[in-house]
This record gives C-alpha cells, sequence and structure tokens, in this order.
C-alpha cells in the first residue's frame, strides 16, 4: 500500500491521467504499484489470463488492483480489503486484458516510444503540476516507483495513445450539418435568449430509498471529490462513482433546476463544485465553459468536440470488441 503523503502533492496515478487519450482510457492505463499490500489475499503465483501469446499474473494483477484502488482501501481493514479487491477482479481483469490486447496491436504496427518522447512528457508532467525534481522524485518514492519503472509505464501509456489515435480517433470526423442539427434540436443558439449556453460535467449518486444510506453515499462523494482535488481526471473519477453519464454536454441554464443553477451560478469556468443533495440525488458539478451571447463559433466548437468525443467512444468500444474477436483470451480467475 502506498504510504500517507503531504497534502496538496498529487499522486503519481493523478499524474499519470494528463497522458489519457480520453477518460474512457483511464482505468486501462493505472500503472500497477511496485509492492503488495497487507489486505491482497496471500496465494502462490498464477495465471489469470492468457493474452495471445502474453499472460497475467495473480501478482500483478492484485499489485494493479491495489494501487489503483489505494485511496479506497486506505481505511480499511484487511477483511474489508479482501472483500473489495473481490468484488473488483472480474471488471478489473477485463481492463487489464484491454490494455494487453491495445499494446500488441500498437506493436503488430512497429509503433515505437523513443526516449525523448518519455523525457518530453515527463518534463510536460512537471510543468503542470509545477513540480521541481525534487519533488517529482518524492512523489514518486511516495508510490513505491523506481525512475525506471515510471519511464516503462509511461512509455506503455504513450505508446497505447499512438495506437488508438491512429486506429480510431483520427478517424472520427463530424460534419459541418451534424454540429448545426444539433445546436438546433437542443435549442442552443447563443442569439435564442434564455442566458448562457453552459458546458458541464457531473459526477452523480441517485437519492436512497433508505434515508440512512445518504450517509454512505456522501462517504463515496467526499472520496471522488478528494481524487479530483489530488489531481485526478474529473471525467475519469466520474466513469468510476457515477451513476449517470458524466457528459451532460452543452446546455442552457435555464433549463437547469434551481438547486444546481444556484450553485452553477458561483462557478468559474474549471471550477468543481461541493457535493449537494437535490430532489434527485447527491451532485458533483464541474463547469467546464460558459458560453455567452455572441460566441457561436465557441459554441460550435464545444459542440462538434462533444459529438466527437461521443462518436471516439462509440468507435473505441467497438474497435475493441474487434480485438478481442481477433484474439486468443482465455481468463482463469
Amino acid at each position: 500500500m502506498p504510504g500517507s503523503r503531504a497534502s496538496g502533492t498529487p499522486r503519481v496515478a493523478a499524474i499519470f491521467f494528463f497522458f489519457l487519450i480520453a477518460p474512457l482510457l483511464a482505468a486501462a492505463l493505472f500503472a500497477p504499484s511496485a509492492r503488495a499490500s497487507s489486505g491482497a489475499p496471500f496465494v502462490l503465483d498464477r495465471v489469470v489470463a492468457i493474452v495471445n501469446r502474453d499472460v497475467i499474473t495473480w501478482a500483478e494483477f492484485y499489485r494493479a488492483m491495489q494501487f489503483d484502488y489505494a485511496p479506497q482501501l486506505r481505511s480499511l481493514s484487511d477483511e474489508e480489503k479482501r472483500q473489495f479487491l473481490k468484488g473488483k477482479e472480474t471488471g478489473y481483469l477485463d481492463k487489464m486484458i484491454d490494455m494487453a490486447l491495445q499494446m500488441q496491436q500498437a506493436k503488430k504496427q512497429n509503433l515505437e516510444v523513443s526516449g525523448n518522447e518519455i523525457d518530453e512528457a515527463i518534463a510536460s508532467i512537471k510543468k503542470k503540476y509545477s513540480m521541481d525534481d525534487k519533488a517529482f522524485a518524492k512523489a514518486l518514492k511516495a508510490e513505491g516507483f523506481s525512475m525506471e519503472e515510471y519511464r516503462r509505464r509511461l512509455s506503455e501509456q504513450i505508446l497505447v495513445s499512438k495506437v488508438v489515435t491512429k486506429d480510431v480517433r483520427d478517424k472520427i470526423d463530424v460534419s459541418r450539418q451534424e454540429v448545426e442539427a444539433y445546436i438546433k434540436k437542443n435549442g442552443l443558439q447563443t442569439n435564442s435568449g434564455n442566458g448562457e449556453v453552459l458546458k458541464l460535467s457531473q459526477i452523480f449518486f441517485r437519492m436512497p430509498e433508505n434515508p440512512a444510506d445518504k450517509a454512505g453515499i456522501e462517504k463515496k462523494a467526499d472520496e471522488a471529490l478528494a481524487k479530483i482535488r489530488s489531481g485526478g481526471n474529473f471525467l475519469t473519477v466520474a466513469k468510476a462513482y457515477s451513476q449517470a453519464d458524466p457528459d451532460i454536454g452543452v446546455v442552457k441554464e435555464n433549463l437547469l433546476s434551481s438547486s444546481m443553477l444556484s450553485v452553477v451560478d458561483k462557478m468559474k469556468p474549471g471550477d468543481v463544485s461541493k457535493p449537494f443533495w437535490t430532489g434527485q440525488g447527491l451532485y458533483i458539478l464541474k463547469l467546464d465553459d460558459r458560453i455567452s451571447s455572441g460566441r457561436q463559433e465557441d459554441l460550435d466548437s464545444k459542440v462538434k468536440q462533444q459529438l466527437a468525443q461521443a462518436d471516439f467512444e462509440k468507435a473505441y468500444k467497438a474497435w475493441l470488441r474487434e480485438l478481442r474477436e481477433d484474439s486468443y483470451v482465455e481468463v482463469r480467475l
């Protein structure tokens, strides 16, 4: 288990988010920790999956899960940790299999990552988080990474980014007609009155039937918010926690409920709200942008990005299915 860290120092896991090609990929791209946890089951190592000619072992599978879920595990007893990880096994192994398939596809196409690319990536990470060499080394040490291990994992992420961009993202094309049709259908014209157009993302928890369960939901929301504030990508964290589509997209502010509007009115682009209850459930909102009257080009750009992302996510899932169908995958959990 990773040790404690000073407040304000981003987790290495959060630092990795900077290079995820889309929130959809995040779980597949988490780098496993080099250390094991006292809360993990102790068994002799064995193969838990075969992916063509590659294998995933129990040890690396559990190291990856322990690293990924470190914040959730930290406050649990050993037995609670075992139960928590047991419940995540099937879904997490699927993501590791997807990662292996993408790495194989990249190697099949002779895609490579140079040392200079890794150096540039690390320099960008340091700049983004205002870290000097000493602070960066401290962050690595806190997570149990050697520089060699970190560079290897970062190289894998960049390689997967390359193959997904080449095989999927570069083939996405949203036409002007699609953008105009979406704007018209949703009444988003900037000159139509009724306030600004907002671009929003959310983490949503449904209202529980038993009011006594609200405390547990609030704890999950606080956990998600802590990840975001430590440097985690909002949409990536949302995909792990939200019970509704994290991407609300572009919407006229007059269509928001009064409780939502009272929160959003106080926010600037980039802000993330504290958790708040409505009649539907508990929300955490991120204000991605405000598009004021007269900024039609900005609205067109945001809508195009939203439609392209939706198309990408569909195409990416279909591409992964094809990779599986064309491969030998054996699960041995």
